[in-house]
């Protein structure tokens, strides 16, 4: 080894806040190869905090930690000579274990890595209109502004905050659509047929608004919302004119599947295609994109992406399907099928792929002779205790077993669980038709497991059930490399009674008119627990209806 060092700087100051990421480099004599997750201890104040590898690059290793509230640290983050561990991976050279001793590259505190988890407020330190117009410098109707506001550290978002867009006179709302967690969040507005803008938007110093959300930090402080002077004015390149009606049209067409093996599909595997377009697509009934395969044609039917600028399509290779060269998708290969592709304000796309259609595509053959086993890339706990790292009793476990290319269930699979010295059996519970089954298992009051359950490599099982392609093969069933050995953070005890809690509250009705109920509709709220509950009788949940009391 031949050094080692904190690689990164907080986002303001000498001090981290909660949310934010310190990143650790280590570098040896010579380039190494890890397997699994090695750690590196930082001692955060009278804390250990365990940083991840996360990448290599070459001779140097890179390891993250994201700081919690609770971290604190006035003279600066340490780290001994003991720091770097292998956590039951491996960090070797030519098959040679590396050195892990830092020696004289420990470090007691550096004082420009302090950390302070409860004190940073996010404060924005970025704004833009990250989208363009379609042509030129317009939106027209339908297109979508985007704009995004920068954090100076990672924050947490509520709700639906939004950004005030004014367009000519008039202020429209750019809705919160993504990056929550990050130090981006991300705000849509698609432009109507009455907005006009013929200087260029704007958006004022006081346009961030939460709309009855949060933005905080991973800490729970609230962020400041001005944008100061990274407020826009007229922004000439992004005018508006609603009047003219933009015509979604394709700009991109990819086959976005890989074969499981090899360059040729075989029986019973899914091929993809996704259709791009310049401006989010609304999509009604089942449009359809047609595959030349070999001499035969087979249409691809649209499986999602209603909302976005990208549609996916997608095909499950039958016995008979042969193309030796790569499939085709001709110019003229997208048709409605009876269903509709327009932009979010009504006008119908130009179907036409031009010169993104694809002409035998690489690494895309078809052989549907030869049938495709299914078997297990995946295993997976899906679930996660209520308290802590241990299950109660009444908590449900669940395991997620992926297969490689879609699997048809009939019966009842099982998946045998150890926890102890006993095996119960989490049943199968979804996911028919996909590449991911589910299984689930209720704790009982005598299970016990102390250093977390366990998947045998032969742990699924038919159950007189049947796991196949969607062709007719059986699936391999051994999980081989992907069965758990003491799942961490998946301890079991059943004598802990775990009690149900309500966790969540929604309205699931919508008034048929407006936003208001009239006499005779139904009211539909839906209380949700932390774990399964049984119920008896008839409860009752009293809505408060003006000055009156509704019994639900």
């Amino acid at each position: 080894m031949t050094g080692a060092g904190i690689n990164s700087s907080p986002a303001s100051g000498d001090t981290y806040g909660a949310g934010e990421t310190v990143i650790v480099a280590v570098q040896f004599s010579r380039p190494v190869t890890v397997t699994g997750t090695p750690q590196f201890a930082l001692t955060i104040g009278s804390a250990t905090r365990q940083a991840n590898f996360v990448s290599s690059g070459g001779d140097i290793l890179y390891f993250t930690y994201t700081f919690q509230a609770t971290d604190a640290d006035s003279d600066g983050i340490g780290f001994g000579a003991n720091a770097l561990t292998l956590n039951g991976g491996a960090i070797q050279s030519g098959g040679t274990n590396a050195v892990l001793d830092l020696g004289s590259h420990a470090v007691t505190g550096d004082a420009g890595q302090k950390v302070n988890g409860a004190a940073t407020v996010p404060a924005v330190n970025a704004f833009s209109i990250a989208s363009r117009p379609v042509s030129g410098d317009t939106y027209g109707a339908g297109e979508r502004i985007t704009v995004q506001a920068g954090f100076q550290i990672p924050v947490t978002v509520t709700g639906t905050p939004q950004v005030a867009l004014t367009i000519g006179t008039v202020t429209r709302q750019a809705a919160f659509a993504s990056g929550s967690g990050t130090r981006t969040l991300t705000f849509h507005y698609t432009v109507q047929p009455a907005d006009t803008d013929s200087d260029g938007l704007s958006v004022a110093a006081s346009a961030l608004a939460l709309n009855g959300g949060t933005i905080q930090s991973g800490a729970g402080t609230n962020a400041t919302l001005g944008l100061g002077s990274r407020a826009i004015a007229n922004a000439t390149s992004h005018k508006v004119n609603g009047s003219a009606a933009t015509a979604p049209a394709v700009n991109a067409v990819t086959v976005s599947s890989a074969p499981v093996s090899g360059s040729t599909y075989g029986a019973g595997e899914t091929i993809t295609v996704e259709v791009g377009f310049r401006i989010p697509v609304a999509v009604t009934g089942t449009p359809q994109v047609a595959l030349t395969i070999g001499t035969a044609t087979r249409q691809a039917g649209y499986a999602s992406g209603s909302g976005t600028t990208t549609l996916t399509f997608s095909y499950s290779v039958q016995t008979t399907d042969s193309d030796s060269d790569g499939l085709s998708v001709g110019a003229s290969a997208l048709t409605l099928n009876r269903g509709t592709i327009q932009s979010l304000t009504g006008t119908n796309a130009t179907l036409g792929l031009g010169s993104h259609a694809l002409a035998n595509a690489a690494g895309h053959q078809v052989d549907g002779s030869t049938a495709t086993v299914p078997a297990v890339n995946a295993v997976a706990l899906a679930s996660a205790p209520v308290s802590g790292s241990t299950y109660g009793a009444g908590e449900r476990i669940t395991v997620e077993v992926g297969f490689q290319i879609p699997v048809a269930v009939t019966g009842t699979p099982q998946v045998a669980l150890t926890i102890g010295t006993s095996t119960r059996q989490a049943s199968y519970a979804s996911g028919s038709g996909t590449t991911a089954l589910t299984f689930a298992y209720s704790v009982q009051a005598t299970d016990s497991d102390s250093d977390g359950l366990s998947v045998g490599a032969s742990a699924l099982t038919l159950n007189s059930g049947t796991i196949q392609s969607l062709t007719g093969t059986n699936a391999t069933l051994g999980l081989g490399s992907y069965a758990l050995a003491n799942a961490a953070g998946h301890q079991v005890d059943g004598s802990s009674a775990t009690v149900p809690a309500v966790n969540a509250v929604t309205l699931r009705s919508r008034p048929a008119s407006g936003m208001t109920y009239g006499a005779g509709e139904t009211i539909a709220v839906e209380v949700g627990f932390q774990i399964p509950v049984t119920v008896t009788g008839t409860p009752q949940l009293a809505l408060t209806i003006g000055t009156g009391t509704g019994q639900a």
